[in-house]
């Protein structure tokens, strides 16, 4: 589903929050949330939301992150491409 037009929406959509309640801008909420659990104390709503997303995909949030650095790295090799 990575790769679909709704995905790409769902997506942009996470990221416009995550900006609007974090003030963090490029950056979904379940990374937000994976860099909030490394913490040595997380927050309450941090533990709260980890726990409900790892119910459905374990590990999500630390997937999350992984998945913002790799999206970050296509864009500045898109953004660095030469053009004709």
């Amino acid at each position: 589903m990575k790769k679909t037009y709704i995905y790409k929406i769902l997506l942009f959509i996470d990221i416009f929050l995550c900006a609007i309640v974090f003030r963090d801008p490029d950056v979904t909420i379940s990374a937000e949330t994976g860099l909030a659990m490394q913490r040595a104390n997380p927050p309450w709503w941090a533990k709260r939301l980890n726990q409900f997303l790892n119910f459905f995909h374990k590990g999500h949030c630390a997937q999350a992150i992984d998945d913002d650095i790799v999206r970050a790295e296509t864009a500045i090799a898109y953004l660095k491409t030469k053009q004709p």
